[in-house]
C-alpha cells in the first residue's frame, strides 16, 4: 500500500547534489560573491572524512558478511555527516534560498535535460497512484522543495527530505523532528537509520505499519530501509553497482525484477518500465 523512493540516483539518472549545489553558487556569483573555493574545502573535507571511517573501521569490508554488521558501519558514519553539515551551515552557500527558487531550480534543469529522470519514472508513480499506493519520496538530499520541482510537483507525492533555512542552514524533516521529541538536538536525514526511522514512523502515522511497503533505493544510504520493506527495489544501470554487491557480500539473493523465476523480497532493475504491473496489484 505504501511506496518509498529514494531521489538522488533512484529516480534521477545521477546524483543532483552537485547541480544542487552549483545552482546556489550561481545565485551567489550573481550577488557578486564567489564561493567556490569555500565550496571545494566543504567536498574535500567530506571526502577525506569519509574515506577515513572505511579505511579505520573495523571489521573491514572483507569482514562484513552479515546485515547487522554492515548496518552497524552505515550508522556509525553518521558522525561523518553531521560534520559535513556544519560545514555547509557555516559556508552559508543556501542563505536566502526561497523554497519557490529551489522548487524552480530543480523544474529548470530537468527541463534542461541537466537533471534525467529515469526512463518510465512518472508513468509508474501516476499509475501506481491511481490503483490505490500512497508515494512518498525519502532522501537525505539538502532540499524537498528541489526534489518537488524536478519530479514535476507529481499530485498524490509527498516528499520527505531536508529543508534549508533562510540562514542557509540544513534543517531535518518534521517526522525526524516531533513537537513532543525529548532529543534536544534537532535531527538531519542524513544515513541508513535516519532513513529507515523516518519511513517507520510516517507508516505508523498513516496507519500504514501492518500493509505492503515497498521501497526503491540505489545507494547503501537506502540499505535499511530495502531490507525492512516487503519488497525492496534496487535502482542500478549495472549489476555490479556498490549496493549490489554490498547486499550480495552480506548474504542477499537480488536477481533482476524480470526474472519470474525467483520469489526473492529484493530485486533489481535499471528503471521503471521493467517493472511488471502485476508486481503491485492490490488484494
Amino acid at each position: 500500500m505504501s511506496i518509498f523512493l529514494d531521489f538522488d540516483g533512484t529516480i534521477t539518472a545521477k546524483d543532483t547534489v552537485g547541480e544542487l549545489a552549483n545552482f546556489a553558487l550561481r545565485v551567489r556569483a550573481d550577488e557578486g560573491e564567489d564561493l567556490q573555493k569555500e565550496w571545494d574545502k566543504v567536498v574535500v573535507a567530506y571526502v577525506d572524512d569519509h574515506n577515513a571511517h572505511v579505511d579505520g573501521y573495523e571489521p573491514p569490508i572483507q569482514s562484513r558478511s552479515l546485515p547487522d554488521q554492515e548496518i552497524d558501519f552505515l550508522r556509525q558514519m553518521k558522525h561523518v555527516e553531521t560534520r559535513s553539515l556544519g560545514r555547509i551551515n557555516d559556508c552559508r552557500l543556501f542563505r536566502g534560498i526561497s523554497p519557490e527558487k529551489f522548487r524552480e531550480a530543480g523544474s529548470d534543469l530537468v527541463s534542461k535535460g541537466t537533471i534525467q529522470l529515469r526512463p518510465g519514472f512518472k508513468r509508474f508513480v501516476e499509475q501506481r497512484i491511481a490503483e490505490g499506493w500512497r508515494v512518498w519520496v525519502l532522501s537525505v538530499n539538502w532540499s524537498s522543495a528541489f526534489i518537488e520541482g524536478a519530479c514535476g510537483e507529481l499530485p498524490g507525492v509527498t516528499v520527505i527530505a531536508n529543508d534549508v533555512r533562510e540562514d542557509g542552514s540544513i534543517a531535518g524533516p518534521a517526522v525526524l523532528n516531533p513537537p513532543n521529541s525529548n532529543t534536544q538536538e534537532p535531527r538531519n536525514l542524513t544515513n541508513s537509520r535516519d532513513k529507515l526511522d523516518a519511513m517507520n514512523a510516517t507508516l505508523r502515522s498513516e496507519g500504514l505499519a501492518a500493509r505492503p511497503s515497498v521501497y526503491f533505493g540505489d545507494s547503501t544510504t537506502d540499505l535499511e530501509c530495502l531490507l525492512a520493506a516487503d519488497l525492496g527495489l534496487v535502482i542500478s544501470d549495472k549489476d555490479d553497482s556498490l549496493l549490489l554487491k554490498t547486499l550480495r557480500r552480506i548474504g542477499k539473493t537480488v536477481p533482476h525484477v524480470r526474472d519470474q523465476a525467483e520469489t526473492n523480497k529484493l530485486r533489481w532493475t535499471s528503471n521503471y518500465e521493467d517493472i511488471p504491473d502485476y508486481r503491485f496489484a492490490l488484494r
